[in-house]
């Protein structure tokens, strides 16, 4: 392994716990990666406006890739990349669900517009009850989504369509990935479908800012969990994956550190400052 000079790390799965919490030791972890010069970056399908707060408020991490790679925020909050979904895009996405009835989120400017269904009874629709109040706490709960998405397509960050049925989700993922040539589909979670502008992922969005900063992808290093953090994992110099990651970011990692409800971060930021001494 090369000389880490910046990591980026996953949230939900990764440096978060199953109960959406920072243990102890992977914020002690976090403070000592900083203090010894690595560039700390977090790298989320959350929006700037849904980070949280022990996340938001640690001095030193100062980039924040969001909406799966659709925008880069600086440590004053500032915008400083963004790659939104095109106009032709959304509407052709919109023609493709003309006549599904999901729920459906928008990402719009770091900020969650969500269906109100899903607001008004999270756990119907699969959200785990610790992540309960990160769903009511979205900015704008929605009556009629697919008219809003209509309204801010020329400003979306991203779309998320959100079943509890496997056949319903391969039979959406199959449509659009069919119809609309200019995105990028992935998910974070189980019941999740994320649609993205083609060059707005977490890789492409990290590869800018490594090249913002100077640093070679080699002396970067990932950690994840999901599907929509895989190409990270690949595109890194040293890509890691938590033990109970997808297969996909399985394949691509060098390392594989303990869960997020066992401290991988902290392990993998140990073994990283011992290689950087």
């Amino acid at each position: 392994m090369n000389k880490i000079k910046l990591l980026a790390l996953d949230l939900d799965g990764t440096t978060l716990t199953s109960k959406n919490s920072l243990t102890p030791a992977v914020k002690s972890a976090l403070e000592n990666a900083i203090e010894n010069g690595i560039i700390v970056a977090v790298a989320t399908g959350r929006p700037l406006g849904s980070m949280p707060g022990n996340i938001m408020n640690m001095d030193g991490i100062d980039y924040l890739i969001t909406s799966n790679g659709s925008a880069i925020y600086d440590k004053h909050r500032n915008k400083i990349y963004s790659a939104t979904l095109k106009v032709n895009d959304v509407l052709k996405i919109l023609d493709v669900m003309k006549d599904e009835d999901i729920i459906s989120e928008a990402f719009v400017d770091g900020l969650t517009y969500t269906d109100k269904r899903y607001v008004d009874n999270p756990t119907a629709y699969g959200c785990s009850e610790a992540y309960v109040d990160y769903v009511k706490s979205s900015h704008g709960h929605i009556e009629n989504m697919r008219k809003f998405i209509f309204e801010h397509k020329h400003e979306l960050d991203s779309i998320e369509y959100i079943s509890t049925c496997p056949e319903t989700r391969r039979k959406i993922w199959t449509m659009l990935e069919n119809a609309v040539d200019g995105i990028f589909i992935t998910t974070s979670s189980e019941h999740f479908i994320e649609l993205m502008d083609k060059s707005a992922t977490k890789a492409s969005a990290l590869s800018h800012l490594a090249e913002m900063l100077k640093i070679d992808m080699a002396n970067v290093c990932t950690c994840g969990n999901a599907d929509n953090d895989a190409d990270m994992i690949e595109e890194a110099g040293f890509g890691v994956a938590v033990d109970d990651a997808s297969q996909k970011c399985l394949d691509y990692a060098e390392m594989i550190v303990p869960d997020s409800d066992n401290d991988g971060v902290a392990v993998l930021i140990d073994y990283i400052l011992k290689n950087n001494r």
